[in-house]
């Protein structure tokens, strides 16, 4: 092995030294984690559908019969939902930064697939698209940038949804039964306004005084690469017009989950008004949110689809039955997104 020079070392600047290599990073553990979560998960959804209307066999003739249709039409509303996240993520790039339109719904897929069968999936999905527009050019501090933003205006968007889940059952006629409600709103708001402000200066000043301390101890964490993120991130805040598309996107995203309900429940037996789906999609995923950590936010999903139709009368058995085809659609989309993101992780190695 000849020596290393150590003059030439020293004459790489310092960010570039500290920065890893792209494709150093491993997929397939996650990918491999999720391929087995789905399996496990697709199991537990049809003994869960059959165990539901094993005592009543003309209703799980019913069921089975109107499963491919409620399965389809499940795809079908959700292909709109994954283009307007990616129409949200897009807004906020300029032309000349961002990728093509085909480019990003795959990563949206990608990212979707992670947050469907991978443990907490939201983290490891936004992670891996992020390394992959780095990948193909972007600059790492603008891809850093754009999907923190992302994120943030996803929970934006959501407390809007939350808020206009809340505006309709009560205009239902359920004010007084609004107390869970208020809370999930309450939650949903506090997570947003949070997001917003740890990419405030101060935030990121404070930051950079923490990591400061620790560089003393662990060099490797000198804060080189802050600036940058801190002026990516303030450069893309200094776009209202991006940011109000970007929010709308992810809110009409978040709309067309409560037609996919709609659909579902109309299928399953028991037809509810759009207003209703609404309302139930959207506290549904408020309680949803908090089982981030596990694939899919497993069981806790279809016990919030359970809890949300209570309220506004629709029976468990039904309620339950259009969660888990929502969960057989997710399974679906997720395993052939996790083939496919392993395959281009491969083509990039």
């Amino acid at each position: 092995m000849p020596p290393i020079d150590s003059t030439r070392a020293r004459d790489i600047p310092d960010d570039q030294r500290l920065t890893p290599p792209v494709e150093a990073a491993p997929a397939a553990p996650p990918v491999q984690r999720g391929l087995r979560n789905g399996l496990v998960l697709g199991g537990l959804a049809l003994v869960g559908i059959v165990a539901l209307n094993a005592r009543d066999m003309a209703a799980l003739g019913t069921v089975l019969a109107a499963f491919p249709l409620a399965l389809a039409a499940s795809l079908a509303s959700h292909l709109p939902q994954l283009i307007f996240t990616g129409l949200g993520w897009l807004a906020l790039l300029s032309r000349a930064e961002r990728p093509s339109f085909g480019r990003i719904l795959l990563l949206r897929w990608y990212r979707e697939a992670c947050d469907s069968l991978v443990p907490a999936g939201a983290v490891v999905g936004q992670a891996a698209v992020t390394r992959l527009m780095i990948r193909d050019g972007m600059p790492a501090d603008l891809a850093a940038g754009t999907a923190t933003l992302g994120i943030t205006l996803e929970a934006v968007s959501q407390m809007l949804f939350t808020l206009i889940g809340l505006a309709t059952f009560m205009a239902l006629g359920h004010a007084t039964e609004a107390t869970g409600f208020w809370v999930g709103a309450g939650v949903a708001a506090f997570t947003a306004f949070a997001l917003v402000a740890l990419q405030r200066p101060w935030a990121l000043g404070l930051l950079r005084r923490v990591l400061e301390r620790l560089a003393r101890r662990w060099p490797r964490l000198q804060p080189v690469w802050l600036d940058r993120f801190q002026q990516s991130i303030l450069r893309l805040h200094g776009n209202p017009r991006a940011l109000a598309i970007s929010t709308l996107s992810h809110l009409g995203s978040w709309m067309m989950g409560a037609v996919e309900m709609f659909l579902l429940l109309s299928i399953a037996g028991f037809p509810v008004s759009f207003a209703e789906a609404l309302v139930i999609e959207s506290f549904a995923q408020v309680i949803r949110s908090a089982g981030f950590l596990l694939p899919g936010a497993a069981l806790i999903q279809e016990g919030a689809i359970v809890a949300a139709g209570a309220l506004i009368g629709v029976p468990p058995g039904i309620a339950l039955n259009a969660a888990l085809i929502r969960r057989t659609r997710e399974i679906l989309v997720g395993l052939s997104g996790l083939v496919a993101w392993r395959r281009d992780e491969a083509r990039g190695r």
